[in-house]
């Protein structure tokens, strides 16, 4: 992961600052301040490295933290279709459609419009996590940047896309929106104890979604039509960021416009999805699409609403997993484990070779658990959106993939297929439910409702726990905080 030496240093202070601006100054005055230390700040409008005039003048992002204490009842569409029962392949698609089309109207103006979407009616109802904000040195953590509010992700391997057209390292940076009813939550864990930020309710309860919340998730690829035929026609959108690979690696944050390719949609539905409580789908990019704009034209690549837990066979066809027979071919570079669902820019598939030419392997154990009968393989679908997202905890406690190394997101050492520590990623659980550590040392003690962005967030927002008492808001009356001793803050890179 790359960083920017040259951010300002975080200082032991704090900003009790929690309007929708974050802060009393505008976006420019914050970037020209002569100050030499940034405060903590939960709620901070972005991580404040803003480009100059000569290259970008505006809109500018800025984290909306209003969130609502309660939203009024209503009936939303999907679940006319689900009809008061577990969602089917035969309905999948359809479910998931009636939810794109509830959110087209904002979402439309965020891929269609990104010169719109900052100033836009709709972006007040679509609310950004606390504690991701800012650039955090000590967790890895680079904030989200100040154009369009996107976070970093990860460069994915050059030999990925081969069949597809091409052979190039590419990154990928996403964004997270949650919708007001998602929202709750986001009040409920971050402010319900304490306005300030620093103070939030560490408890599995306070981590639950609201029946129907929407999460949404979109994400852009360096690789543009001018890169990659099957980009051709995307629609772009501006982020600040430095560079991953290439000539202009090292040389600070420059300004990149990035092609849309994935957008996905999760919503929170006990009835439609009983096992786990939620529906994932994700949409992808099709130049081929009759759409009329980018986000008409991505299209449906599949739903999932389990992780298939008694299929590990990966020769036999999934119930919890619809894919669309018509979605472009390249989704199957990056499709997850046994055909589960992962949408091209997910990495379900590990392994390949990385930006400047070398191999990055990864090891599978034997069926014993041992490295003496394992194997090296150069590419291996290891993953899927409901094992990947099945992680969240707090503390951290399992890596994103079927591995008995707790790196706590990328390992080079697996689980074989064949034992009970690879299935022990493809449960169904509930949201209230921690995926048990296997080497017996239980750490995490709150489940995150399948919220791995909450999770980060979570890690993040130890640093206030950390700060002398006197740096930060004073301790809320009852409220117990947690052992400093026991919650050390975590180094959680996001990509190797």
């Amino acid at each position: 992961m790359m960083h920017f030496n040259h951010y300002l240093k975080l200082s032991l202070a704090f900003a009790l600052c929690i309007s929708f601006t974050s802060c009393d100054n505008s976006p420019k005055e914050k970037a020209d301040s002569k100050e030499d230390a940034i405060f903590l700040d939960p709620f901070a409008a972005n991580n404040n490295i803003y480009p100059p005039d000569s290259i970008y003048s505006g809109p500018f992002f800025e984290g909306n933290y209003n969130y609502p204490t309660e939203v009024a009842p209503m009936d939303y569409p999907w679940e006319e279709v689900s009809n008061g029962q577990p969602i089917t392949q035969e309905n999948a698609a359809e479910y998931i459609m009636a939810a794109r089309n509830y959110i087209k109207d904002a979402m439309s103006v965020m891929i269609n419009e990104p010169a719109q979407w900052p100033t836009s009616t709709h972006r007040k109802d679509w609310y950004n996590m606390a504690w991701s904000g800012q650039e955090y040195q000590k967790t890895e953590w680079d904030g989200l940047e100040t154009v369009y509010g996107t976070m970093t992700g990860q460069v994915l391997k050059n030999d990925i896309f081969t069949d597809y057209g091409y052979s190039q390292p590419m990154q990928n940076h996403a964004l997270v929106y949650y919708n007001e009813l998602a929202a709750v939550t986001l009040n409920k864990l971050w402010k319900s104890k304490d306005p300030s930020g620093f103070y939030p309710d560490y408890t599995t309860e306070a981590a639950q979604f609201e029946q129907n919340a929407v999460i949404i998730k979109a994400a852009g690829t360096t690789a543009t039509g001018e890169d990659w035929e099957i980009m051709e026609g995307a629609g772009t959108f501006p982020i600040y960021r430095e560079v991953a690979f290439g000539p202009d690696t090292a040389k600070g944050p420059m300004l990149q416009e990035l092609a849309w390719i994935q957008f996905d949609i999760i919503i929170k539905d006990t009835i439609a999805a009983p096992e786990t409580g939620w529906v994932f789908s994700t949409f992808i990019y099709d130049k081929n699409s009759s759409g009329d704009n980018t986000f008409d034209r991505l299209e449906l690549l599949g739903v999932s609403w389990g992780n298939d837990p008694n299929q590990m066979d990966t020769t036999k066809s999934l119930s919890e997993t619809y894919i669309n027979p018509a979605a472009p071919d390249y989704y199957r570079a990056n499709i997850g484990f046994g055909g589960r669902l992962s949408g091209p820019i997910d990495v379900a598939l590990v392994g390949g070779i990385r930006s400047d030419g070398t191999t990055d392997s990864v090891f599978v154990l034997d069926e014993q658990g041992k490295a003496k009968g394992g194997k090296s393989y150069l590419h291996l679908r290891a993953s899927a959106c409901f094992s990947c997202h099945g992680t969240s905890s707090f503390p951290a406690q399992n890596d994103f993939y079927p591995s008995p190394k707790q790196n706590l997101v990328y390992t080079d050492t697996l689980y074989n297929q064949n034992t009970k520590g690879w299935e022990n990623y493809f449960k169904n659980r509930s949201g209230t439910e921690i995926m048990p550590a296997l080497d017996g040392v239980q750490k995490s003690t709150m489940a995150l409702d399948y919220d791995l962005f909450m999770q980060f967030a979570l890690n993040n927002s130890l640093q206030g726990l950390h700060l002398d008492g006197t740096d930060k808001p004073a301790l809320p009356e009852n409220y117990t905080p947690l052992d400093k001793k026991k919650h050390p803050v975590l180094a959680m890179p996001k990509s190797k």
